[in-house]
């Protein structure tokens, strides 16, 4: 049988024509990595957006620091919640519903008119930013054959991601002068626009068939199989019955906080090159228009790194390049840090120095760790729970960067940049991390 042979069979099993299955296969992986795009373009536009918004409302520090992490806490509590419905209920029925309320709640942000009103908004955002982000992750995890899983799972959403990023700092560039001091508002409510486009697509989407192997639907788990071109996993599927406290049975419970605290502290320090980037670099002196183009060339630099990345996650030891990466990390925060102040050209450097790696290593290797770490039946709650902890660090991070840096200046990046420190300490205790070229099932049953 062909490969277009075996597509169309599932196809009509499941009332897809063979030009629809032809499209499923090819666009799947991708359309679910998009929910990426709009975390990274709404998390990240409030850095900007902060810039302009700052002096409309006639913001304090503090202000500042709390509106630009109340969507962090928002996306902690969808990520646990909804993490744990999407393992009951399916994938597909929560990273549809999710971008319904994402849509509503970024236009209302949009015409606002009190601070505590966008504080809502945001946080509502942050909800359905938390509801995507376990699903579209566990899903990924779950239709990506071994060989190529850290692209799948990590590279691919993480290029989505920081396209959303640097999407976020030209629609502030396109807008600063046409929009003036109602920039925000277009920054916000353009978050719409593809968040409804996502909508759509992702109606034709198959439920994750790993997850159709777990409630015992096995006959539709391998049309699904089939469908995307993806080999079945030898290993048998999960036990349909779900019990939360096998997260913390068997090693299990290790497990999760390596991989929690390896987000939360890499969510820590990474913040300082993505959304608290642009009050660091005005705070080093650099005019508004400027410092957006810092956070731009930041992401893109970001966007280098994790392509440069691809090619290697799926072929050399991911706990060699997660040490290594974060290492480097640390060297170029110490180099904004105590160099920065002293030399525009060194702070440059660095700046990239510092993007680049955090996106070449740890950034990508904490989404794929989080999605191998646990089993089928509880892969969105687990990954959820990881990614949590990441946003309520990021949270941290961008409370309290605009105070310090108020007080300490450049020499806060030194504190964040000791976070990955930790991270590689965390990589170095666990040899369970060595993950490349295990089938999925085989990664989340190994010896903590």
């Amino acid at each position: 049988m062909t490969t277009t042979d075996s597509a169309a069979a599932p196809a009509a099993a499941g009332g897809l024509t063979p030009k629809r299955a032809r499209y499923t296969r090819k666009w799947t992986p991708r359309i679910v990595a998009f929910g990426e795009f709009i975390d990274g373009y709404d998390l990240l536009v409030v850095g900007a957006a902060m810039i302009f918004l700052k002096p409309a409302f006639g913001l304090s520090s503090f202000e500042v620091g709390w509106l630009t992490a109340v969507a962090f806490i928002g996306a902690a509590v969808g990520l646990v919640v909804f993490g744990d419905l999407s393992d009951r209920f399916g994938r597909k029925v929560i990273f549809v519903i999710n971008l319904v309320f994402f849509v509503a709640a970024s236009i209302a942000a949009a015409f606002v008119t009190e601070v505590w009103q966008l504080m809502i908004a945001r946080f509502l955002i942050g909800v359905a930013v938390g509801m995507d982000i376990p699903t579209s992750h566990a899903f990924l995890a779950e239709i990506s054959p071994k060989a190529r899983r850290g692209r799948i799972a990590g590279s691919l959403p993480n290029v989505m991601w920081l396209l959303g990023a640097v999407t976020s700092v030209l629609v502030a560039l396109a807008l600063r002068d046409v929009a003036g001091e109602n920039t925000w508002r277009w920054m916000f409510g353009f978050a719409a626009v593809p968040a409804f486009a996502v909508l759509i697509a992702r109606q034709f989407l198959p439920e994750s068939p790993r997850w159709l192997r777990a409630q015992g639907r096995h006959e539709e788990a391998r049309q699904v199989f089939e469908l995307l071109g993806v080999e079945e996993p030898k290993a048998a599927p999960a036990p349909p019955k779900r019990d939360l406290r096998e997260l913390l049975r068997d090693g299990a419970g290790r497990r999760l906080a390596v991989v929690a605290g390896f987000f939360a502290f890499n969510a820590f320090g990474g913040a300082v090159a993505t959304v608290a980037g642009p009050l660091v670099m005005t705070a080093a002196g650099i005019d508004v228009e400027h410092a957006l183009y810092f956070s731009l060339g930041g992401y893109l630099i970001g966007l280098t790194g994790v392509l440069l990345g691809a090619l290697v996650i799926d072929r050399v030891n991911r706990r060699t390049l997660g040490i290594s990466a974060c290492l480097g990390v640390f060297v170029a925060g110490m180099g904004i840090a105590f160099l920065g102040p002293e030399s525009d050209a060194a702070l440059l450097a660095f700046w990239l120095a510092y993007s680049l790696l955090t996106w070449f290593g740890p950034g990508v290797l904490a989404w794929v760790w989080s999605s191998e770490a646990f089993p089928t039946q509880l892969r969105g709650v687990g990954s959820g729970i990881a990614q949590s902890a990441a946003r309520l660090m990021a949270a941290l991070n961008v409370a309290l960067i605009p105070t310090m840096l108020d007080s300490f200046g450049l020499k806060t990046v030194a504190i964040a940049a000791c976070a990955y420190v930790v991270c590689a300490g965390l990589v170095f205790s666990a040899p369970f991390l060595a993950t490349t070229g295990r089938e999925l099932e085989e990664t989340n049953a190994q010896q903590a």
